[in-house]
């Protein structure tokens, strides 16, 4: 005797198992090699509510990063004006989310992450990533001449050197927290900066 089926509402997607899927399979086939519709199947939902839920495949790959980057906005909406240079920026922007990185499941998800962006370098480009480096280099513009182009210049640098620490994390970082990864190689780039 075959079980009834529940009939009405299909049962809600959850989209953090469903980003999980996803990067379960882009670690064993490769990012560019996984399909949307293998990504479904594998997640046991339909195409439409993938791709409502997650309108890319590097969504996927960055789910939760639009809730950094609404905590950031508020984060530099408070900063406003502060002048902020790196090592303020660090303490400011990247620790609150790095220290989330202590719990072992959270740390090692965001490892299996930073290694596909290493294999994937184009996913750094994701728009929500950018949205976080304007606000960092708003919040750093603090009272420089309007026009001035180091702000921008210094947040993506920043970003781009807090990933690369991160990947090094990933990597080679066991019994190192990725704080005091990102804090050791920005500390090294920039060792007399102060707040």
């Amino acid at each position: 005797m075959q079980p009834a089926t529940k009939r009405g509402r299909p049962q809600e997607a959850d989209p953090r198992r469903i980003a999980r899927v996803a990067l379960g399979l882009f670690e064993r086939h490769g990012f560019d090699r996984v399909t949307m519709g293998e990504i479904a199947e594998a997640a046991s939902v339909s195409r439409r509510t993938l791709f409502r839920l997650f309108p890319s495949k590097s969504d996927l790959v960055w789910d939760g990063l639009d809730e950094v980057r609404d905590l950031v906005r508020q984060r530099a909406a408070t900063l406003a004006r502060a002048d902020l240079r790196v090592a303020g920026v660090l303490r400011e922007f990247a620790e609150p989310f790095l220290r989330r990185l202590d719990v072992p499941e959270a740390a090692e998800l965001a490892r299996k992450r930073l290694r596909l962006l290493a294999t994937a370098p184009a996913l750094l480009n994701h728009p929500p990533l950018r949205e976080i480096e304007a606000l960092i280099a708003t919040t750093m513009a603090g009272r420089t001449p309007s026009g001035d182009t180091r702000p921008p210049l210094v947040a993506r640098t920043l970003v781009a050197a807090t990933f690369a620490a991160l990947m090094w994390w990933a990597e080679h970082g066991e019994g190192m927290s990725a704080l005091a990864a990102t804090r050791a190689a920005l500390g090294a780039l920039a060792p007399t900066d102060e707040t």
